[in-house]
């Protein structure tokens, strides 16, 4: 019963609502002078005839009659209430399309039109235009972001804080996903297991600040809101381009102590080598105990007791002394008693001996540091995971990445670069 009611409710402010907003268009489209600038060059543009459009709003279709307009120079048409009301090239409003967008980046193109009709009362976009309307405002965000990126990139520097102010340590958590693909995203790829691939790896990167610890445990506190994101399907020297810009607008580039946490892959070094050469580089602490733990259980067969190596293997982990968990299995003297592990346990040794100065854990506690690499883990589950990888789904890079750029923003609370309005918050820096 209240369910009617509130749908009748409803449905009568949105007949008020668009027929109030009918009214404010229609008189502003009464204003058709003969003459009229270009929008591409300022040229003189004559005055057709009154054409008459539909444009899908959060209320309902509204018709539109406005002036049509024809530019002899550059021989195009266009119609000046359209540029006004941001309608050119779209049957759809802004409220609508941002609605459209925000939905489809969320959740499937169907259920995200089923879920506009509920809330609104009103079949608004079908799935195909839902569709197309989040790619679109998605390629319009990557545009945004990378000029921002180029703008960062290009400036000789970021104002400083006042003196004592602001956080002292800033982090650079990079790491990467696989993204289902379609067959032809994957053409020649090679995947694990040695067929074709069967995911494209998205890059990510989170970017936050420090400025204190817990006072009753001492652990590292990441500043409320602090964090912002950035992801692409582009290889690791163009995603360092993006880093590296993120970072100086962020103005990180005036924090005492930057910090740069990965999971051990090489290209995460190679960035932090190259484009951040002053931060201190963190090896994800959980990330190693996986590594002592596959160590230990590829050693099974030749320990006397596998708890108790690891547990000390553990210990001098916690201390940084890598070079003690390689002498314990230089111990073992696997060459003579087990030459098949002797391999692949070098490669598991070297994974700690390689990243010696990167596993300083008893250091960086010490200094209040972040060791873990959760946040930006966090963030491929929530950016990558939670739309991308369902039941079933397969993606071209076409198609996802714009979608990408959308959760990308908004996870980084930045809607407002696509979408500014007088009541956004204050925008994330």
């Amino acid at each position: 019963m209240l369910e009617a009611i509130e749908r009748a409710a409803q449905q009568a402010g949105a007949r008020i609502g668009l027929a109030a907003l009918a009214g404010v268009i229609d008189w502003a489209g009464r204003d058709t002078p003969t003459q009229a600038p270009c929008p591409g060059q300022g040229h003189g543009a004559r005055l057709v005839t009154r054409r008459a459009r539909t444009v899908r709003t959060l209320l309902g279709a509204l018709q539109l009659s406005r002036g049509y307009y024809h530019c002899a120079t550059c021989r195009e048409g266009f119609a000046p209430l359209d540029l006004v009301l941001d309608v050119a090239g779209t049957s759809l409003s802004p409220g609508l399309s941002r609605a459209c967008a925000l939905a489809g980046a969320e959740m499937p193109y169907e259920k995200s039109r089923q879920f506009i009709a509920t809330v609104t009362g009103l079949d608004l976009a079908s799935t195909s235009t839902l569709a197309r309307t989040t790619r679109a405002q998605g390629r319009r965000a990557r545009v945004l972001i990378g000029a921002e990126h180029t703008t960062a990139a290009r400036a000789t520097a970021t104002p400083a804080p006042a003196p004592g102010e602001g956080p002292d340590v800033c982090y650079i958590v990079l790491d990467g996903t696989g993204a289902p693909m379609l067959p032809s995203e994957t053409t020649g790829r090679p995947g694990k297991d040695g067929g074709r691939a069967g995911t494209r790896e998205v890059k990510i990167g989170c970017f936050f600040t420090q400025s204190g610890r817990d006072p009753a445990t001492g652990e590292p506190v990441q500043d409320p809101d602090s964090a912002t994101y950035i992801s692409t399907f582009e290889p690791a020297a163009t995603f360092a381009t993006h880093a590296k810009a993120e970072y100086h607008r962020r103005g990180f580039d005036h924090i005492r102590q930057p910090i740069v946490l990965g999971d051990g892959a090489k290209w995460i070094w190679n960035i932090a080598d190259t484009h951040f050469t002053h931060a201190t580089q963190i090896v994800d602490y959980f990330h190693a105990r996986e590594h002592l733990a596959d160590l230990t259980k590829l050693l099974t067969l030749v320990l006397d007791d596998p708890g108790a190596f690891e547990a000390d293997l553990v210990d001098q982990l916690d201390l940084g002394h890598t070079a003690a968990i390689a002498a314990a299995v230089d111990r073992l003297d696997l060459s003579d008693h087990a030459p098949d592990l002797a391999r692949p346990a070098a490669t598991e040794v070297a994974y700690f001996t390689t990243n010696h100065h990167r596993m300083q854990y008893a250091d960086f506690r010490a200094n209040g540091y972040y060791i873990g690499s959760g946040p930006v883990e966090a963030a491929c589950n929530t950016i990558v995971k939670q739309r991308a990888k369902r039941a079933g789904m397969h993606w071209t890079i076409h198609g996802l990445d714009p979608v990408l750029a959308l959760r990308t923003l908004h996870q980084s609370r930045r809607d407002d670069l696509l979408w500014p309005t007088t009541t956004s918050p204050t925008p994330q820096t």
